[in-house]
């Protein structure tokens, strides 16, 4: 059967999320009869697998295949979707996230109807009671080249676009495998080959934001994830060698390797120790950089990495402590405002209501 589009889901642990995921792409305007579905296990320790085959044994448009290996991370289930798709475009989509009901069918349209390498579009984070939209782009843009905005690098989420397999076999475009920021690397070399970049001013993409086990790339900032960025990192570092592109270096890692300082120095799961370790690590990557400029602006994360590249290690373990006791005393005080804060409304609110019931006795008696 021939399929307009493949999307691929890397699952582990997913049992409690799956079926919202494989419903909100059942659900596409496109038709689901459209679309080949690939799960690729990283071998759950719960019932994801088995919930997989049942799926596949109900629908003959969805598939799995064996991962061969557990990785931790996303890159090579993804990988392995690619090389079995039977369709001529690539969607990606996180096993606990959703669709909108109409993406695919958007972001089909999109790249077809402009015949380009990749189309984008918005997403927005949700959890429980919250939705929060990205706002930073409000219009679509069509780019001939990623040098005409390269703000674009800033864009995150292989999941919220669509590519065409013969333009990713065409580069050798893949996923690096059991490391960290994989998707970073695959969109960077993604962008600097594209001949036309699409992105249409539509919300696409439901990102839900949680912590926990169940996730196979934990947000939570330890050791294990922090080091594996930089394995990632490197992984980007040559994709820019192999396609000459080195030029968007400071304008990716900027932005990059000084939120990945940060997380670094702010970490309290993480020792002293092993924090040099990571320092020591990176610091041939914030050696490259031509111009320090961190994004966003931080001017303590510009310090402590001007100490790196000019080896006072010492030093920039010095400031990355100061640092952290900074941030902590702000964001404590930004919780006391907030308690003051409600303290203040609740006051307000109660005496609002005296004064109304007081004004309320006085119309009964006099």
């Amino acid at each position: 059967m021939s399929y307009k589009v493949t999307v691929i889901i890397p699952s582990y642990n997913s049992v409690e999320f799956l079926d919202s995921t494989i419903d909100s792409i059942k659900s596409q305007t496109i038709g689901f009869e459209n679309i080949e579905l690939i799960i690729i296990d990283d071998y759950s320790t719960d019932s994801t697998q088995e919930l997989i085959n049942r799926y596949c044994e109900e629908y003959e448009n969805i598939k799995t295949f064996e991962s061969g290996k557990k990785t931790g991370t996303p890159g090579r289930a993804r990988n392995i979707g690619i090389a079995n798709s039977e369709s001529d475009y690539i969607m990606f989509i996180d096993h606990d996230d959703n669709y909108l009901p109409d993406t695919v069918e958007k972001l089909y349209n999109a790249i077809t109807v402009n015949s380009s390498d990749v189309a984008i579009g918005k997403f927005q984070t949700f959890g429980e009671n919250y939705f929060v939209t990205e706002d930073w782009i409000t219009e679509d843009v069509i780019l001939n080249s990623i040098d005409e905005n390269l703000l674009f690098f800033s864009i995150n989420g292989i999941w919220r676009m669509i590519f065409p397999k013969e333009f990713l076999l065409q580069h050798d475009i893949t996923f690096p495998e059991g490391v960290f920021a994989e998707d970073l690397t695959f969109m960077i070399d993604t962008f600097v080959n594209a001949e036309k970049i699409v992105f249409i001013n539509d919300v696409v993409y439901n990102f839900r934001l949680r912590t926990g086990d169940n996730s196979s790339t934990s947000l939570s900032k330890g050791m294990h994830y922090l080091n594996g960025l930089i394995d990632g990192y490197l992984y980007t570092v040559d994709v820019l060698e192999k396609n000459n592109a080195c030029k968007y270096y400071d304008t990716i890692f900027n932005q990059h390797l000084s939120v990945w300082l940060s997380d670094v120095a702010l970490s309290e799961t993480i020792s002293l120790e092993d924090k040099k370790v990571l320092v020591e690590k990176s610091a041939p990557l914030f050696k490259k950089l031509k111009n320090i400029e961190p994004f966003p602006e931080n001017n303590a994360i510009k310090s402590i990495i001007n100490q790196i590249v000019k080896d006072n290690l010492d030093e920039a373990f010095m400031q990355m402590g100061d640092y952290q006791l900074f941030t902590n005393r702000i964001h404590n005080l930004e919780v006391e405002l907030n308690q003051k804060t409600a303290q203040v409304a609740r006051l307000q609110t109660t005496k609002g209501w005296f004064k109304y019931k007081i004004n309320n006795i006085k119309e009964r008696l006099f």
